[in-house]
């Protein structure tokens, strides 16, 4: 301690030499001083102890508050009320640095959860990370559809949508070998030889008719004007997304029916939380 207290007097008698070096610069300088390198001389020098003072004064500071650490026993009214003010500005400094780092890991927390919601929304055309916490929370929304529903069975999603399935075409390519000739004056050409043709088919995506696709808490299923499917989600196989349709395969069938509509993503992920609910 007393090591403490000697270099605490020798820095504190060192800024009491500056201040009275600065105190007697200026009074020089309000004196008047003549030529202009005695000014600049003045200036550079009070620079100089000002710089030199504030070094001192950062090395006091924390000498001070560790000796006033290490002698807590001692109790004067003057100490004690300095001693006081600084516990509390310590707790209060404690307080808002703990603040201060919350705030931080709040503001983290909101900028990657904000970040995670608008990639959703870019590439899926909803916010789906708001939209699981919102079912999970308070389930979905019941709407009116177009569907006679069974005993418990809720309708949660009606969007317009075209069935469609795919199809095969069938056509004859090649070509003949032999030669033609004209009979008379009639127009009519008789071909000799035989034609060398093969068929080959082609796949296309056949629109069947148009109507509603409904999602329920038990099926998919689609109502149109001449055609309508129902599937329940126990016998769905396998389900994938298209930029403007929905393949929905199902146990029986070895071609898939496809939705076109105009909210693929949002149809799908509805269908992946109904599954994911009656998953045991």
């Amino acid at each position: 301690m007393s090591e403490l207290v000697q270099q605490a007097f020798s820095l504190n008698e060192k800024i009491t030499t500056d201040d009275s070096e600065l105190e007697s610069l200026h009074h020089h300088e309000r004196s008047g001083i003549s030529g202009l390198a005695g000014k600049v001389g003045s200036w550079n020098q009070g620079r100089k102890l000002s710089n030199d003072r504030a070094q001192l004064d950062s090395r006091l500071r924390p000498l001070l508050a560790q000796i006033a650490q290490q002698t807590l026993e001692v109790t004067l009214p003057e100490v004690d009320t300095i001693r006081g003010q600084a516990a509390s500005a310590d707790a209060q400094a404690l307080a808002l640095e703990q603040h201060a780092a919350s705030l931080s890991a709040a503001m983290t927390t909101a900028n990657d959860e904000l970040k995670r919601r608008t990639d959703a929304e870019r590439e899926l055309g909803f916010d789906a990370p708001y939209l699981a916490v919102y079912l999970k929370t308070h389930g979905p929304d019941e709407v009116q559809s177009p569907l006679i529903l069974k005993r418990g069975e809720r309708a949660n999603m009606v969007v317009p949508a075209t069935l469609a399935r795919q199809q095969t075409k069938r056509q004859w390519v090649g070509g003949s070998q032999g030669f033609s000739f004209p009979i008379g004056h009639t127009g009519i050409r008789y071909r000799v030889g035989s034609f060398h043709g093969h068929p080959i088919q082609q796949q296309f995506l056949g629109k069947l008719d148009s109507g509603n696709l409904v999602i329920t808490n038990q099926r998919v299923a689609f109502i149109g004007n001449v055609k309508s499917t129902s599937i329940p989600l126990t016998k769905l196989l396998h389900v994938e997304c298209y930029s403007d349709a929905v393949a929905v395969f199902q146990e029986g069938r070895e071609k898939p029916d496809f939705y076109l509509t105009a909210q693929p993503k949002y149809a799908v992920f509805m269908i992946n939380w109904f599954l994911n609910q009656i998953a045991p």
